[in-house]
């Protein structure tokens, strides 16, 4: 094992066999690895308009060429495949300890194709890699799942593994790493439902266990010197400190007072009496405070609920907390904890649930919870992982559940190509409501988050000023970071990740460069959701409920976006990123972006 990145085994389940591939360093060069790598494998290696939960879909779990070398926060991993949620490309995050330790197996990545006849996990280990029956842990809740495994291959094996909402094809079910109560950091793959095409080929789990193999680098005392540079520059950001004290969930209190946070359905931006949800109130019930690998910010914070311990992010405070009409945070974790032993995506389960939730308000649903009833929501979780009665509709996503009761319901069903909205209203925000409608995941708030630079005066909050050419250029930039791959939460530039690919693998770029690897795997990922889902300008849009209903606010003023306002940042949007009309990438931009040949 070198210090080269590109190292793939390729797992084939219907014939139960292994192949070790080379990526070659033109496509390293072009792609990085991670989500660009996974968006060229999947052009490359998906037939086009595959049934996501077919046996011909192929899933990924990829690290980036900076993973497990010591480089802050580079110790994640990223699922890609095609999402049998939205049908779109799907490249979906953990944290955690399973990345690096695949690559200090040696392998960059793991490509998972065809179907087991029977439930199966894989165990990787440094004696090569071994399908092994899984039917007696099918079935099993993700806890329980992973210490059957772990207990029948290694005591501190790192598992990546699914739930019932797996298992039954629920289209936004997870997949989970490790556990809550494991003494490191655990971590989900929650959005877009890769858990189900984990379901669908029968695989119960991924165990890894490397020994004590350490990832090489190229130039070993630069990249000593380097880290010690972007250590003590992390420590300097104010939001460093903010994270190791109350993780994400700092973010509750500004998003309830200025108006962002969805609330009963996305029917307001905050909700009244919030105190009880904040990260200081949290932070009074956290048990233990966890990292990723090589991240001294500890943002992980882990609260003890009667069911046992759980991480609580803001994400969940928001929409499973807000959303739902739910106002005490430790009623929160509690669904938390029982939506990760199910295996379903947080976000997801709870914008389905608040929409369950109006939906029977309004005589659409019946043997639905109301707003407010946590219990109620817990056992709507419940009938959703297992498809029990109305949890059977439900399971199929807002979209598809919403469109089987009628237009009615379509009014009340946030999301965005499939994908449900995560915790930032778009009326609230400008900026996000392009970045939601652009973004090539579906309503996704990861591909750009312009809220803080709302709040912060950088952009000009309700106005159109400046938004295309932000959101393009951080939709671009995150590309780029999400192949190498770092943290959202890195408080660091593309200097340093420049540095690091120099230090770590020998791979120089400028400036310019780099971002243009970002530019092109953004024009990747749109031919694929072209290609696959036939996106055009008309699916770049936002929930009826956004264009049509204002949001109240706190100051009891009113937000409003319109649809003739959303278009005019499309027509600048499209110009910018050189793509016609309908949003489709011209010959000349993908001729600039060597896509033409690469592909």
């Amino acid at each position: 094992m070198g210090d080269r990145f590109g190292r793939l085994l390729l797992v084939d389940l219907s014939k139960q066999a292994y192949e070790v591939l080379e990526v070659g360093g033109e496509v390293i060069r072009a792609f990085l690895g991670g989500k660009g790598l996974g968006a060229y494998l999947l052009y490359k290696l998906l037939k086009p308009r595959a049934n996501p939960l077919g046996p011909e879909n192929v899933l990924m779990l990829l690290t980036g060429p900076l993973t497990g070398t010591g480089y802050p926060t580079a110790g994640r991993v990223v699922v890609v495949t095609k999402s049998p949620l939205t049908g779109l490309f799907l490249d979906s995050y953990a944290g955690g300890w399973f990345g690096p330790d695949l690559r200090r197996l040696g392998y960059d990545g793991l490509i998972i194709t065809g179907r087991a006849e029977e439930p199966t996990y894989l165990w990787l280990s440094e004696e090569g890699p071994e399908l092994r029956d899984a039917s007696h842990i099918w079935g099993q809740l993700t806890g329980w799942a992973v210490e059957l495994v772990r207990a029948e291959t290694d005591r501190r094996a790192h598992v990546a593994a699914i739930g019932p909402a797996g298992e039954n094809l629920v289209r936004f079910a997870a997949i989970v790493f490790d556990r809550d109560e494991d003494p490191w950091r655990s971590g989900v793959a929650g959005r877009g439902g890769a858990g189900a095409v984990m379901g669908s080929k029968l695989l119960k789990a991924i165990a890894i266990r490397a020994g004590r193999g350490r990832v090489p680098v190229r130039d070993q005392g630069a990249f000593r010197e380097l880290l010690g540079r972007l250590y003590e520059k992390m420590k300097g950001s104010p939001f460093y400190y903010i994270r190791r004290a109350v993780g994400t969930s700092y973010w509750l209190e500004p998003m309830n007072r200025l108006g962002f946070l969805p609330t009963r359905n996305f029917t307001s931006g905050f909700v009244e009496d919030h105190y009880r949800l904040t990260g200081s109130y949290l932070r009074a019930h956290v048990r233990k405070d966890t990292a990723c690998p090589y991240c001294p910010m500890g943002c992980g914070k882990v609260v003890e609920v009667p069911e046992g311990v759980v991480k609580v992010e803001y994400e969940i405070l928001a929409m499973m907390g807000a959303n739902d009409g739910i106002r005490d945070a430790l009623e929160v974790a509690r669904s938390a904890k029982l939506a990760t032993e199910l295996g379903l995506d947080g976000i997801s389960a709870g914008v389905v649930v608040g929409f369950a939730m109006e939906a029977g308000q309004r005589g659409l649903l019946e043997d639905v919870p109301g707003f407010g009833d946590a219990e109620g929501q817990r056992e709507l979780l419940r009938s959703i992982a297992y498809r029990e009665g109305v949890g059977d509709l439900l399971a199929e996503g807002v979209r598809c559940a919403a469109e089987v009761l009628g237009p009615e319901a379509e009014e009340l069903a946030v999301h965005v190509k499939g994908l449900e909205l995560p915790g930032y209203d778009p009326r609230a925000s400008w900026g996000m409501a392009l970045a939601y409608a652009t973004a090539d995941r579906g309503g996704c708030h990861q591909r750009a988050w312009t809220v803080r630079a709302e709040i912060d005066g950088r952009l000009r909050r309700f106005s159109t000023e400046g938004l295309a050419e932000f959101v393009k250029a951080v939709q671009d930039e995150r590309a780029a970071a999400f192949s190498l791959i770092v943290c959202d939460f890195a408080p660091l530039g593309v200097k340093d990740f420049i540095a690091g690919l120099k230090a770590a693998v020998g791979l120089e770029y400028g400036m310019e460069e780099y971002l243009r690897v970002g530019e092109r795997i953004w024009n990747l990922t749109r031919l694929l959701n072209i290609r696959e889902a036939g996106i055009s300008r008309a699916d770049d849009t936002l929930p009826p409920r956004v264009f049509e209903e204002p949001l109240p606010m706190p100051d009891g003023r009113e937000a409003r976006i319109g649809r003739e306002t959303l278009a005019s940042l499309l027509d600048e949007y499209y110009a910018l990123r050189g793509w016609d009309e309908q949003g489709r990438p011209t010959p000349e931009k993908l001729e600039e972006l060597g896509l033409d040949e690469l592909l």
